[in-house]
């Protein structure tokens, strides 16, 4: 991907991040995180009278949105209706009457989003405070529940009352992470950056109750910040974002956006067997069924256009023709994530959205 190195960046608080250089968070004189235990009367998201922009900060209140297509064209529709219907499992979405939009959302993710910018939690703000003081000092510092053994630990009532499932009921997140970075990698432009990782990862149940669970397996996701842009209360505008999100049944969707280079959506989804999108609904395709093991849906907000890419058992690298050293690869051109516009299987003109 265009992006790969700086897609990575943003989980640097979880993974060695090899060719990037951000293994070294530099000197932090204090980790703040403690435990934070919550109680919410819902774990639903929808817009209030008091809080009428929840879902215009969720994380796919633009993609969402943004693959509708401005025309009529009935396959392109269908294929936007599939896409969303599939991104639904994962957020927990109520889709609206027209279904191109939603009208609430039930995941980790997006509720760890709110809590955040809400600024009601005393220790995320005194985390938040802590990496604004550090980048006044200009010294490298870090939030991190993992490193202190903390738990962050979130319950719905109505659930618990009503005896829902375990991962209905409860919500545990083993890492929430900040840290600022004065410095990036030798020969890059990502100095005085923070990154911010958030995981959760849903509880173990006996065998005979893992059916009734939730299909949400686990979310990690990252996000990259200029230091001048972030804020103590309220959501810092991301540089690039991404999520990643595994199910039970349904695969993995994961994705990826850049706010500031390209102003795009990418949306990948691993789905295993599963036929998520009708390809053979297009002429572009060439596939065999319609389960590729890689599959892309690309949204340019400044073109508004979307892309599909789809491949199948095409390895992401691939031995590099020009080399006699059998361990360097090149990026596979054939591998969806890698394909250039004019191998899209499909694309179409999107309708506006406003905020990107």
């Amino acid at each position: 991907m265009r992006h790969s190195c700086t897609f990575a960046a943003v989980y640097a608080s979880l993974v060695a991040l090899s060719g990037c250089g951000l293994e070294d968070t530099g000197p932090s004189a204090f980790n703040p995180a403690t435990d934070v235990d919550l109680t919410f009367s819902s774990f639903d998201l929808e817009n209030t009278d008091t809080a009428p922009d929840n879902l215009a900060n969720t994380r796919f209140w633009h993609f969402y949105r943004g693959i509708e297509p401005a025309d009529d064209n009935a396959d392109d529709r269908e294929t936007a209706r599939e896409i969303r219907r599939h991104i639904d499992i994962f957020i927990g979405a109520t889709p609206s009457e027209s279904g191109a939009s939603y009208v609430r959302v039930r995941n980790p993710l997006d509720l760890m989003n709110q809590v955040l910018a809400s600024g009601e939690v005393t220790n995320f703000q005194e985390g938040k405070r802590y990496i604004r003081q550090r980048i006044a000092d200009g010294a490298g510092g870090t939030y991190n529940t993992r490193g202190n053994g903390a738990q962050i630990r979130f319950t719905d009532q109505n659930a618990a009352l009503a005896n829902q499932p375990l991962n209905d009921q409860l919500w545990i997140y083993p890492t929430l992470d900040w840290r600022y970075l004065p410095e990036g990698p030798e020969g890059s432009d990502l100095d005085n950056k923070v990154y911010r990782t958030i995981q959760y990862v849903s509880r173990s149940v006996p065998e005979e109750q893992k059916a009734e669970q939730p299909e949400l397996l686990s979310v990690l996701a990252g996000s990259r910040f200029a230091a001048n842009q972030f804020v103590e209360l309220g959501y810092s505008p991301a540089e690039f974002a991404t999520a990643d999100y595994l199910s039970r049944s349904f695969g993995s969707i994961e994705l990826r956006q850049d706010f500031i280079a390209d102003n795009t959506d990418t949306l990948f989804i691993k789905s295993g067997d599963a036929e998520v999108i009708g390809l053979d609904r297009y002429p572009g395709y060439s596939g065999a069924d319609n389960s590729p093991d890689c599959l892309r849906v690309e949204l340019d907000y400044n073109m508004e256009r979307v892309r599909i890419f789809a491949s199948d058992g095409e390895p992401a690298r691939i031995d590099d023709p020009n080399s006699s050293d059998d361990q360097d690869t090149i990026a596979n051109p054939d591998n969806c994530t890698n394909q250039e516009d004019a191998d899209a299987v499909t694309d179409w003109a999107t309708v506006a959205v406003t905020g990107r």
